[in-house]
């Protein structure tokens, strides 16, 4: 089974943005970028007396931006897709009053042996 908290960071360290596993960046100031992931779901889809030997992994990432963030969302979808993620879910989080950046959510699964 893959280890995410590094194999996320690798596929999406091109865009040489700040890549936390689920939390946020430390320090007072909020880079004006970043990217935040975590596994939300994991459930076996292939067991072999009482071995998983493949798994359905869901991964979301949230893209972070006190600007059009756009282009960013694109570039993330690109290289999960040419690491073998499918995007199931795409959305905007609701703006808060007082936050700092927009937030995008993208889910994504693939099959893990």
């Amino acid at each position: 089974m893959r280890d995410l908290m590094n194999h996320i960071p690798t596929i999406l360290e091109p865009l040489g943005l700040p890549i936390i596993f689920n939390g946020y960046p430390s320090g007072s100031e909020k880079p004006n970028q970043f990217i935040t992931f975590l596994e939300i779901g994991a459930k076996p889809i292939f067991e072999v007396d009482g071995n998983e030997l493949e798994i359905e992994r869901t991964i979301q990432i949230n893209v972070w931006s006190n600007s059009n963030y756009h282009q960013f969302a694109e570039s993330i979808k690109q290289l999960m897709a040419h690491a073998g993620y499918e995007r199931i879910l795409e959305f905007d989080e609701p703006y808060t009053t007082g936050e700092s950046h927009y937030n995008r959510v993208l889910r994504f699964v693939f099959f893990d042996e």
